[in-house]
């Protein structure tokens, strides 16, 4: 057996990578994966008050195991290239790669600017694309890996509340699949989930109170989904279990949207 061979089947821990990763479907995702036994890095961008908040309920729920809260601008390539470099020099590997981070604003398409444009795609695409170009390869080296896209059903039906946002979602679908094929050839497999209305805290109280009565009428099994429900689905498509998956959008969205 070769060394890479032996490496993959030493039982070694598994690190993973999830941007986005300090709140809602990240955090969720955080949770998931270290509930698995993942040593985690996880990135935030601009909220330092949510980084400590996750830093704290982490600690309290893992205690005495290794994740890493890590401050990075998915859209700067270089931050991305500082941010794969320290993964690799602490633990020479890369199991999982979770794109979660995403940028949205509803605003009126025909009062959307050049640099509100600019930053959905850098954050929700760019950002991606400088990952997996990055990580890809050396996930190949090492025997291969696992990636999941976070998109949105806004980039399976449109969005006009958040035009920018949705067609950001279409292209990383697109990307994901076309990646996936890539990864085929590498050991990768590479898959998306696409939630639907989720429940992930950001609302005020006047908000989520009349999306959840508009969810009982609009969504087929009538509610919102929960940012676990989000990370179980990755969960899956990590695993062994989905050894057969790739280029597949898997959709959590209560029958929203079927296709």
């Amino acid at each position: 057996m070769n060394k890479k061979a032996e490496e993959q089947g030493s039982g070694e821990q598994k690190v993973a990578l999830v941007t986005g990763g300090t709140k809602g479907i990240g955090l969720a995702i955080v949770h998931e994966l270290m509930s698995a036994n993942y040593i985690v890095y996880a990135t935030w961008s601009h909220s330092e008050e949510s980084a400590k908040q996750a830093e704290h309920e982490l600690g309290l729920s893992f205690a005495n195991r290794e994740f890493h809260l890590l401050r990075c601008d998915v859209s700067q390539k270089e931050e991305n290239v500082s941010l794969i470099e320290k993964i690799y020099a602490e633990h020479n590997r890369l199991n999982v790669l979770v794109n979660n981070a995403g940028v949205l604003k509803q605003q009126d398409i025909f009062q959307l600017s050049e640099e509100d444009w600019d930053t959905t795609f850098g954050v929700n695409l760019k950002g991606p694309f400088f990952l997996l170009q990055l990580v890809m390869p050396r996930m190949k080296k090492q025997g291969g890996g696992t990636v999941v896209n976070i998109v949105s059903i806004g980039g399976q039906t449109g969005g006009s509340k958040a035009p920018d946002y949705a067609a950001s979602k279409a292209a990383l679908i697109c990307l994901t699949q076309s990646m996936a094929r890539h990864g085929a050839k590498m050991n990768i497999r590479v898959n998306a989930v696409s939630p639907g209305w989720i429940d992930t805290g950001i609302f005020s109280p006047e908000q989520a109170k009349k999306i959840k009565e508009e969810a009982k009428v609009q969504v087929p099994l009538g509610r919102m989904g929960t940012p676990r429900e989000v990370a179980h689905a990755v969960g899956f498509l990590i695993s062994p279990k989905a050894s057969y998956i790739t280029g597949h959008i898997l959709n959590v969205n209560g029958g929203l949207h079927m296709g």
